[in-house]
């Protein structure tokens, strides 16, 4: 039956939902003349005490946080044997509704949402609360905000179990492996739940199933791996930490915040710049590959332990190089139209010095020039300088080098840019997925001695990798290096 007014304030409007802890009313808080949602947990008396010792939980666990990402508990209030939790008010649909409405979410969508909740449960996790039932039901998603709500079954700190069934509270589906073998939550069980969550989110489905009987989920879920995602494109390597069995490796929850907004901005910057300006220069150079390392199909792997939330280091080197090599370009002209340094270049021009080759007195100042730019030098100690015939030569083999560095100047920092680096063949070939899954793991890369051979068809580079956890690997690659009339591109990559 619905009531009429709560606490003697709260004014029941309608019933707006029903949770596994009571119905939740819309209310108008006649105090404050504001709109609150007002959930009714269990009777106090008698076998309910459990019911309400969990409201009481619940109001400690929410009062203690306040962050945008997670609703808020304003009041509890203790009327005619009910106890009633008022809360925040949020116009908003739950996760499951919304993909029942409209389907299963783009990744970079389900990536939104993501990091709002990871936000709120990192500030949870630093209070000390864990969530224990992080599932699409207790997401709420509104006008461009996310938060994560109903702690009912919280447990901070210190909080001792309110029953030895309280261990296994909770929805089964969403258990991390830890939890359905019977041990203990924790804060990796919460991050489990939350790729879980986002797992249904991007597939439309739970990574586990639901069955009539919840010892068999319970039994799937502690058994086997969950199957790999097929709609999760740039999530899927995300994800794959976040539901690796292992809790001790599994990513914690500012990891994964971290990862989510990685991902969410990446999008919303290339939205912003494909319904813009985008100049050609910065076109020519926005884009880059590196190895990847393509995951074997059927189940997801477990992931080495990475930093996600550790900063990139960005070099400065690529955008000065680009500067120098522009300059030393335009330099190399001049000193080939204008050998002689004549200060009327129409008077050279018309003497027909433009065509005239330097000679060879001349040749070691201008390759003293060149190399000042780092992509034009000799790369082999035992590499001899170049000969004057191979000047023009040694100005066109700049180029792809150059593109090449570029590339690992602009990995891992920015993924969107090193994938329009490669050409639409290769792209076809490694995958997206498996691009952002490699890159996820390394921390920076140095590229050192590039150079050009096969006639500009390849650069062979020495690349010392530094994974996140800090650990130095070096390897030399041969990139093969196609212009298909908008630019080099990267069409493969091959260790040597």
């Amino acid at each position: 039956m619905q009531p009429e007014i709560i606490g003697g304030r709260y004014r029941v409007l309608k019933a707006i939902g029903k949770g596994g802890m009571g119905t939740v009313w819309l209310c108008r808080d006649d105090k404050l003349a504001r709109d609150v949602a007002v959930k009714q947990v269990g009777l106090m008396p008698g076998h309910s005490d459990t019911d309400t010792a969990r409201a009481m939980r619940e109001a400690r666990s929410t009062a203690a946080l306040s962050h945008r990402n997670v609703v808020t508990v304003f009041d509890v209030v203790e009327e005619n044997d009910h106890i009633w939790l008022v809360m925040e008010y949020v116009p908003s649909r739950t996760l499951a509704q919304l993909i029942r409405s409209e389907g299963p979410l783009s990744p970079e969508r389900t990536a939104w949402v993501g990091a709002q909740v990871a936000d709120g449960l990192v500030a949870a996790h630093r209070a000390g609360i864990t969530h224990r039932d992080v599932k699409p039901g207790n997401i709420f998603v509104g006008d461009g905000l996310a938060k994560v709500g109903d702690f009912g079954i919280s447990r901070t700190e210190g909080d001792p179990a309110l029953t030895s069934a309280d261990l296994v509270t909770g929805t089964p589906t969403y258990f991390s492996p830890e939890l359905a073998s019977g041990g203990d939550p924790s804060s990796a069980s919460d991050v489990w739940a939350l790729g879980a969550t986002l797992y249904y989110a991007v597939e439309g489905r739970p990574p586990y199933e639901p069955r009539d009987n919840p010892v068999a989920v319970l039994h799937d879920i502690a058994q086997q791996p969950p199957p790999r995602p097929r709609r999760a494109g740039d999530l899927e390597a995300v994800l794959t930490r976040m539901l690796d069995r292992d809790p001790a490796t599994r990513w914690s929850m500012e990891d994964v915040a971290h990862a989510l907004h990685r991902i969410s901005d990446r999008h919303r910057e290339r939205t912003t710049t494909l319904t813009g300006d985008l100049p050609a220069a910065t076109a020519a150079t926005a884009a880059t590959a590196a190895p990847a390392a393509p995951a074997a199909a059927g189940a997801m792997p477990t992931a080495e332990r990475a930093e996600p939330g550790r900063e990139r280091r960005r070099s400065p080197v690529g955008p000065v190089l680009l500067g120098v090599l522009a300059l030393a370009a335009a330099l190399l002209l001049v000193l080939v139209l204008d050998p002689g340094g004549s200060d009327d270049p129409v008077d050279q021009d018309a003497a027909g010095g433009g065509t005239e080759q330097p000679s060879a007195s001349e040749q070691p100042d201008q390759e003293q020039g060149q190399d000042d730019s780092p992509a034009a030098e000799p790369t082999d100690e035992a590499e001899e300088s170049p000969t004057p015939d191979q000047s023009e030569q040694q100005g066109a083999a700049a180029e792809p080098a150059a593109f090449v560095d570029s590339y690992y100047d602009t990995v891992p920092d920015d993924l969107d840019a090193g994938w329009a680096m490669l050409s639409p063949d290769y792209q076809a070939e490694v995958g997206r997925g498996s691009y952002d899954g490699f890159w996820s793991t390394i921390d920076s890369v140095d590229a050192r001695s590039l150079r050009t051979v096969a006639g500009g068809a390849a650069v062979e580079a020495t690349l010392v990798f530094v994974n996140a956890d800090g650990e130095t690997r070096t390897e030399r690659h041969r990139l093969d290096v196609v212009d298909e009339g908008g630019g080099p591109l990267i069409a493969g990559d091959q260790t040597i």
